[in-house]
């Protein structure tokens, strides 16, 4: 069997590509580079150098493909707010090209990395895939548009879909830069260089840290599952405070960085909490990696970079 990563040298999507590459045949990677956290160099793993909003060369790249992983994408808040043109050029079209190549190519499942961003501000913690959805960013709006794409490909067309609605996802190779999506990797960064831990807010905001390789494995289960059309939550079930995160990690890097708080970001949501029950239940996800324990690997990761 052959299984396409879109995005598959990015931060989730390497991760990906290395875990499947025991489960299929060959293991093509789509991706335009832009955003590349790691190279995975494997024997039957390969790259197609394209952008998934080329719909020609997407389409020539599904050829034979019986599963997708969809994982390429924008991945900024912020930068979506100041670039909205960008930003649905990128998660929308991208999205549309990469359903309508697996239409046209009969792929047998789309798995889509889609994300908690759609609930906004929820109305119940733990939060479950029945809260309404209120997305307060452009990049929020995209991946929710993303997830009607697929329902309304699996309505018309019979393709299997699932879309994952990750919650805080970190890891080694994400990039610092990027506060919205990396705040442990930025923390991480800071506190090696005694740089200050810079928050958004009082810091009492809460998020359900999850770590990249349950998101990996989180992928294949779905790929393997029989369930059509399902979207269920990816996350830890466990929430931490962004104060109680920046002192675990100044602490774990014997660091003399100081904490220090800004105004608070608008996109931004008081708490964030994974009700993971119906992963359980779907797809047999059940996450593995403690936030104390992923925070001592990514310690190493940091470390060893040197």
């Amino acid at each position: 069997m052959i299984a396409l990563v879109t995005g598959g040298y990015g931060f989730i999507g390497n991760q990906i590509a290395e875990l499947i590459s025991t489960e299929y045949s060959e293991v093509r990677i789509l991706d335009n580079l832009s955003n590349a956290a790691r190279v995975v160099r494997l024997p039957n793993v390969r790259l197609i150098k394209t952008d998934i909003r080329d719909t020609d060369a997407t389409n020539e790249a599904f050829d034979d493909v019986d599963v997708v992983f969809h994982t390429a994408a924008r991945v900024d808040v912020v930068a979506s707010t100041r670039e909205p043109f960008v930003d649905m050029d990128n998660n929308v079209k991208g999205t549309l090209s990469v359903c309508e190549a697996a239409r046209r190519n009969d792929v047998s499942k789309l798995v889509y990395s889609s994300s908690a961003a759609v609930y906004g501000n929820a109305d119940s913690f733990p939060t479950d895939e029945t809260q309404p959805t209120r997305p307060l960013s452009p990049y929020a709006v995209s991946k929710y548009c993303g997830e009607l794409y697929m329902a309304a490909y699996h309505h018309l067309y019979g393709l299997s879909t699932r879309s994952l609605r990750y919650f805080n996802v970190y890891g080694p190779y994400q990039r610092p830069e990027n506060a919205y999506s990396g705040v442990i990797s930025k923390f991480f960064y800071n506190a090696t260089r005694d740089a200050p831990l810079e928050i958004h807010g009082d810091g009492n905001q809460t998020r359900d840290f999850v770590y990249v390789t349950d998101v990996a494995n989180a992928n294949l289960l779905a790929a393997n599952s029989d369930a059509p059309n399902a979207v269920v939550n990816i996350g830890s079930g466990r929430e931490t405070s962004i104060n109680e995160l920046a002192t675990i990690i100044k602490e774990m890097a014997l660091s003399h960085s100081s904490i220090a708080h800004g105004a608070p970001r608008i996109s931004d949501g008081r708490r964030s909490l994974a009700d993971i029950r119906n992963a359980k239940r779907i797809i047999n996800y059940e996450p593995q990696i403690h936030i104390a324990e992923g925070l001592a690997k990514l310690r190493q990761f940091f470390r060893g970079m040197g």
